[in-house]
């Protein structure tokens, strides 16, 4: 039995040896917030008004972004689709900019084209009828792994998040479990063409968003479940602050409300997971 034993302690000791050595992370102790003070997002009743449109004709969509002009809504879905929805209520498939990828974030840009964050290769792209073109792949010689959203200032600045440097859309679990911050959020000069970095280290940097004045840019970070604010402009211009902490649930994507609040779709893990959403007053 003492042979038996050792055997099986060496067995556990190899097994764990080679289980560090190859393992995909590095982790650190993740720490999350005190029970929020925060209503629960489902509480409010005017969650149980919505109306769906597209159930069934949509994978997963992402985003959403609408033509004030023509009144047509786009869409971009998980099988690399953007669907748009005319007046009428009539569903296109209008572009696939990439065969076998993802698209997340999508806006409407001062050009009319949009903007799609392609989450697994090219980056930022650009698309309309005449086709698609990339806007940025790389920043400071490395890749853009994992474009999750974006928004155009009226300056013709364009931010956006990178959600992770480190771990892609397939296994973004990873992100979570090794708990340190890959996150980035970068801009893209209109005068320059170049894309630098606004900040980095952040915990899976998501929903992207411009104030009213566009004084300042919220981004959201969802292993911290909380949002940051990033000063464009006046005395603390370059500085970050935290805007709202300690969410009901992970920030995902944040749209500016027509009364300068904010619209924050939230995700959470109880039994299985689901998104819902919240709205934040300034």
């Amino acid at each position: 039995m003492a042979s038996v034993s050792n055997f099986l302690l060496l067995f556990v000791a190899a097994f764990s040896a080679h289980i560090f050595i190859n393992s995909p992370i590095s982790p650190q102790p993740l720490h999350f917030p005190p029970p929020s003070s925060h209503p629960k997002p489902h509480l409010y009743s005017s969650f149980q008004r919505v109306e769906k449109i597209g159930e069934g004709l949509l994978k997963d969509p992402e985003d959403v972004a609408v033509d004030e002009s023509s009144g047509i809504i786009y869409t971009a879905t998980r099988d690399g689709w953007i669907k748009r929805m005319h007046k009428n209520g009539s569903w296109e498939d209008w572009v696939r900019p990439t065969q076998d990828h993802t698209l997340l974030g999508i806006t409407i840009s001062l050009s009319g084209k949009l903007l799609v964050c392609d989450a697994v290769k090219q980056g930022l792209l650009r698309v309309g009828d005449d086709g698609v073109d990339v806007l940025a792949s790389h920043v400071h010689g490395s890749q853009i792994s994992f474009a999750d959203d974006v928004i155009e200032a009226s300056d013709g600045s364009i931010y956006f998040s990178s959600a992770s440097t480190k771990f892609g859309l397939h296994n973004w679990y990873l992100d979570i479990l090794e708990a340190k911050p890959h996150g980035k959020l970068l801009k893209i000069d209109p005068s320059t063409k170049l894309t630098t970095v606004l900040l980095d280290n952040l915990s899976f940097a998501n929903g992207v968003a411009l104030s009213k004045d566009q004084d300042y840019l919220l981004v959201c970070e969802s292993w911290k479940f909380r949002c940051l604010k990033y000063w464009l402009k006046g005395e603390k211009t370059g500085t970050r602050e935290v805007f709202v902490e300690n969410l009901p649930g992970s920030p995902d994507n944040i749209n500016l409300a027509p009364d300068g609040g904010y619209w924050i779709a939230l995700f959470q893990k109880i039994s299985s997971s689901f998104t819902t959403g919240g709205y934040l007053s300034t």
